[in-house]
């Protein structure tokens, strides 16, 4: 990525054709890696179609998340001043320019532990909960989705700052920034300011869909009741529904939503097709003026 994107952001305002698919960007990148490594190891290097897909997944993630942080840089620059700044991307219908109402779309780390970015009250709250099942010799993890929709605190903490700005580009300098941007939020945060998640894929196979299916029944629970933030969305991301029910398996009920009565809601919120950075951005941009606080 460093070599085929170092000087734009897939499908944001930089990007000299933002309408190309996802998979064109990767094309790109292997193409790059493979004139490299034959002139390097001339006659002993090959790039496997196997090798590609451990690290599809990956980049696809990538791509994505760095075009969401350009739209949500765009969207929050329009907070502060009322004017539409991206000509790549569309302001949303009935936005209304608010400096409290400010975004950050976080790339998660695998693995990370997203208690981590609640402030002090809010992790109090969740290690008591923790501790009363672990007492019985159960637990409930927060699961850490691969991308989260956040609502910035006011004042905005210091660490919120870089979501602000767009990346320029996805050297290995914008890489990193993506990549740890969230550890610079730790101890920041409430149940009410988590507004969606979202499940990231190149495809699902058939065994594999009920991740996704538990990841968002165990966040809506937390977030909603142990730390009583407002009913979060759950969005599944991938590029294509191709090999599995993946439509079918996700119309799904919440669990959650079954408990509190009422009208039942499904557990992921929306499953999307998402096959190109810019559309993908605009899409949930689109949705932001959705969200009531």
């Amino acid at each position: 990525m460093d070599c085929a994107l170092d000087t734009f952001v897939p499908g944001t305002d930089n990007d000299p054709d933002p309408t190309r698919p996802f998979a064109e960007y990767r094309r790109q990148a292997y193409q790059n890696v493979d004139a490299a490594g034959h002139v390097i190891w001339p006659g002993a290097f090959e790039l496997t179609e196997a090798q590609k897909a451990k690290v599809d997944g990956d980049i696809y993630e990538t791509m994505e998340a760095a075009a969401l942080w350009n739209a949500a840089a765009a969207w929050n620059s329009f907070m502060d001043t009322g004017v539409w700044s991206s000509a790549v991307f569309s302001q949303p219908k009935d936005a209304v320019p608010s400096p409290a109402r400010k975004i950050a779309i976080v790339k998660m780390a695998r693995g990370a532990d997203t208690t981590l970015i609640l402030n002090e009250k809010a992790r109090a709250e969740y290690k008591a909960f923790e501790v009363a099942l672990q007492k019985r010799g159960m637990e409930l993890k927060l699961s850490t989705p691969d991308i989260l929709g956040l609502r910035m605190p006011d004042p905005i903490p210091e660490g919120f700052k870089p979501f602000l700005t767009p990346l320029p580009n996805l050297s290995y300098t914008s890489q990193d920034i993506l990549d740890t941007a969230w550890q610079g939020i730790q101890g920041t945060l409430e149940g009410r300011h988590f507004l969606f998640a979202i499940a990231v894929k190149t495809s699902t196979r058939s065994d594999r869909l009920y991740q996704a299916l538990f990841e968002a029944n165990v966040l809506k629970y937390i977030l909603g009741y142990v730390l009583r933030g407002p009913a979060i969305k759950f969005h599944a991301h991938l590029e294509t529904f191709a090999n599995a029910d993946v439509v079918g398996r996700y119309k799904a009920a919440s669990m959650t939503s079954l408990l509190a009565g009422g009208t039942p809601t499904k557990a992921i919120d929306e499953t999307y097709l998402a096959l190109s950075p810019r559309d993908t951005a605009q899409h949930i941009l689109n949705q932001l003026p959705e969200f009531p606080l």
